[in-house]
């Protein structure tokens, strides 16, 4: 444990360490000249994500096997290599700015016909029980967090199976990050006792979900041919403004009611408004979280970056569990009609993107071992005494 305060610590190296006000490394960068760094952050209990960027590149880590590789396709482009088992998928996203700050727009691989869209919008004649790992053990995520989440044992329509799939693929990707770090500090899994994303927070996810579902009709009947010619605009209001709640898809330091605190991949928070402050941030108030992460009903402070983010992702996931249904591969649920799945967006994914993600987490251990040992000479900066 570094010395205690909110304070940021730096060697003489250009390496810099800040910590909480229990002395509790939050983030570690090294800087490499230009644009080369890596970044460490690390949440309340332990969970890991590790950045960096090297000739334009970006590689964003949640343990060595998860993960992805971002780079740019073309002007105004951008493509991520995500790796999820072993298997690299890729994502593109188009680039705009909003009162000059910069964010990504996650542009659908795949758009379904009209028919599909409709099945997955109207409830089932009856609720459908659904087993997450059928006759399997369950996932250790899944055990880990069952204290704060727990899957609706029936469905009555798709968009709450949807809610509870987009639930479980942040919590599995929270746990990765929890497993990266654990190294240097024991996680705890949650006792029944802690709290709990209730079925009221899971409702109005669900109701973004619907909504989501509805503005994806609309856009795969206006969308253009996949030959089209697309430019990106500088300056766009972010879609993000249209939704309310939010299901936290990263790592994110934020700071409540003047203390320093995160939140983690699962969490729910909930936008207020759309006005943009100086720094790039808008309000919103955490209606769900997790045991040491910023408090329910505080409110913090968003990067319009990050919101943006969060929606990406939850567009992602939901066209992930679009994908399985229309594939019926989520086995249990009753089948789909024809999808008639039609490409719009893709790209070719990035050249040993599992390599980079195995390097990047390599790197990122041995920052944290020489943090651990105190080979680093940290050195307070002087305006921060106290």
């Amino acid at each position: 444990m570094l010395p205690g305060g909110r304070t940021e610590f730096r060697d003489a190296n250009g390496r810099t360490v800040r910590t909480n006000s229990r002395g509790q490394v939050t983030r570690m960068q090294v800087n490499r000249g230009g644009d080369d760094r890596i970044r460490i952050n690390r949440g309340t209990r332990g969970e890991r994500m590790v950045e960096s960027r090297r000739n334009g590149v970006r590689v964003v880590s949640y343990g060595p096997r998860n993960g992805f590789v971002e780079r740019s396709v073309r002007p105004g482009y951008v493509s991520r290599t995500y790796i999820r088992g072993g298997q690299p998928y890729v994502n593109v996203y188009r680039g705009y700015r909003y009162r000059g700050f910069p964010y990504y727009y996650y542009m659908p691989a795949v758009y379904y016909g009209p028919r599909f869209y409709g099945w997955v919008m109207t409830p089932w004649p009856a609720p459908v029980p659904y087993a997450w790992f059928a006759f399997g053990r369950p996932a250790h995520w899944f055990r880990f967090y069952a204290g704060y989440f727990a899957p609706y044992p029936v469905y009555a329509s798709p968009d709450l199976w949807l809610t509870d799939y987009l639930v479980a693929e942040n919590l599995r990707r929270a746990y990765a990050s929890q497993q990266a770090g654990a190294q240097l500090e024991a996680v705890e899994s949650y006792q029944a006792s802690d709290p709990v994303l209730t079925p009221t927070i899971k409702g109005l996810i669900a109701e973004e979900i619907r909504n989501q579902l509805a503005a994806e009709q609309t856009e795969a009947m206006q969308a253009a041919a996949p030959s089209a010619v697309e430019t990106a605009d500088s300056e766009q209001t972010p879609s993000a403004f249209s939704q309310r709640y939010f299901v936290v898809s990263s790592n994110l330091d934020l700071t409540a009611a003047g203390q320093e605190c995160s939140l983690t991949p699962g969490d729910v928070i909930q936008r207020i408004g759309t006005d943009v402050s100086s720094d790039g941030t808008v309000s919103a108030m955490v209606i769900g979280s997790k045991l040491g992460n910023c408090a329910a009903n505080s409110w913090v402070d968003v990067e319009v970056a990050d919101l943006q983010e969060m929606q990406n992702q939850f567009r992602e996931q939901i066209d992930a569990g679009l994908k399985m249904m229309a594939q019926n591969q989520a086995k249990g649920l009753p089948a789909a009609p024809e999808a008639d799945a039609r490409t719009v967006h893709t790209a070719a994914p990035a050249e040993h993107a599992a390599q980079q993600l195995a390097e990047q987490e390599s790197a990122a251990r041995e920052l944290e071992s020489e943090i651990g040992d105190g080979s680093i000479a940290i050195h307070r900066k002087p305006q921060e005494r106290r």
